[in-house]
């Protein structure tokens, strides 16, 4: 799609939190404030003209990489947010792009993402196929406190869930997305009755795809126990994380 005229290179978009996105204390659930920080950067990107179905004119995607927020206090029903986001790097084959989110102009998360581009086809990454010099890259403006977490390579664990890749998990690259990973841990730790009463940090790394109909494992670190793992029957490591 051409670039929209209402196209700037920092953008912001509001979310009123609505019933459905919030949790059993009215809060707004972290996985969403997750899925509204990625949909701030997906509509920068349609206005950009670089987005979902740009590149996939050249069988292209945006996949994210590693994603880190950063939380205050999390908003409850009916509140309103507003996110800012901004490139702060782009070299062609992988970006980094942060975010702010503010109610009633108060700060009260940030976040940090790096993405790549994948092709859709061959599920490698590769260079971008379509211009993105009209994006003025923020270089030195950073938004979080901490830096991206160094794990492991390979932690002794605890098996915590085995479960099955449903159709519903799928996004439009056809895997499964890092929110959805970070959704299935949550649900683990819930369901052991191990959950953080509050959240201040997840910080998040894709590894590898799964795919529809693949068995995975959710498994915790006996190391540091706030670091989870996600990997396939095959014994491929497809996801962690750390929540603090």
């Amino acid at each position: 799609m051409p670039i929209s005229p209402d196209f700037t290179s920092i953008y912001t978009q509001s979310f009123d939190i609505d019933y459905f996105d919030c949790d059993t204390n009215a809060q707004l659930k972290v996985v969403d404030l997750c899925k509204m920080i990625q949909m701030a950067s997906s509509t920068h990107a349609v206005l950009g003209g670089i987005s979902f179905w740009d590149l996939q004119e050249a069988n292209q995607s945006w996949v994210v990489y590693k994603f880190r927020v950063e939380i205050d206090r999390m908003p409850k029903w009916q509140e309103r947010i507003d996110i800012t986001t901004w490139i702060e790097t782009l070299d062609g084959i992988r970006s980094v792009r942060n975010f702010e989110v503010r109610c009633k102009g108060e700060l009260i998360a940030s976040a940090s993402s790096m993405w790549v581009i994948m092709n859709t086809v061959r599920r490698r990454p590769e260079m971008m196929a379509i211009p993105s010099e009209h994006f003025t890259k923020h270089e030195g403006k950073t938004s979080i406190s901490g830096e991206f977490t160094t794990f492991d390579k390979k932690p002794e664990t605890n098996h915590l869930v085995t479960d099955t890749v449903r159709y519903s998990d799928l996004d439009m690259v056809n895997h499964v997305t890092n929110i959805k990973y970070l959704e299935w841990v949550i649900n683990a730790l819930k369901a052991n009755n191990t959950a953080p009463k509050s959240i201040s940090v997840i910080d998040m790394h894709f590894n590898k795809e799964l795919r529809f109909n693949q068995q995975y494992s959710i498994e915790q670190s006996t190391n540091q126990n706030n670091h989870y793992l996600i990997s396939s029957e095959e014994g491929n490591l497809s996801f962690q994380c750390v929540i603090e």
